[in-house]
């Protein structure tokens, strides 16, 4: 009986312990601002088609000419294929127009809510709950 149990103790610290990056990883609410959006125009310099999440880096410039790099972290691939998107839908050099919700913390990164690609065509994510 107390082999058993101590089995049944170890197997559910184990999946306890396997599950624990997953929910760090799923935290991506506790970093954006669910309230409000940013809407930047800028170029392209990286686009990323990986798991977990596809990511868009994107130079913005102000005003007074300065250029901010900026980040916009999507959805995984596979959910974001479902809008049409593919490894090739966007390019360095490619002009876009991207609305994010921005990072709490300042640093010019958000979560995608809204693109419009060089063609005009429009990827609306904001229709969803937002990041996951």
């Amino acid at each position: 009986m107390k082999n058993t149990f101590a089995k049944v103790l170890i197997a559910v610290a184990a999946l306890l312990s396997l599950s624990a990056p997953m929910l760090a990883h799923h935290g991506s609410r506790i970093s954006y601002d669910l309230t409000k959006m940013v809407t930047l125009t800028g170029t392209v310099t990286e686009f990323q088609w990986q798991n977990p999440h596809v990511y868009i880096t994107f130079d913005v410039k102000d005003d007074a000419g300065k250029v901010t790099n900026w980040g916009a972290e999507t959805y995984s691939p596979v959910v974001m294929a479902r809008d049409g998107w593919g490894r090739h839908t966007l390019k360095t050099g490619d002009k876009v127009t991207v609305t994010v919700w921005p990072s709490k913390i300042g640093t010019p990164r958000g979560f995608l809510a809204k693109l419009v690609d060089p063609d005009g065509h429009v990827t609306d994510l904001s229709r969803g709950a937002g990041p996951e």
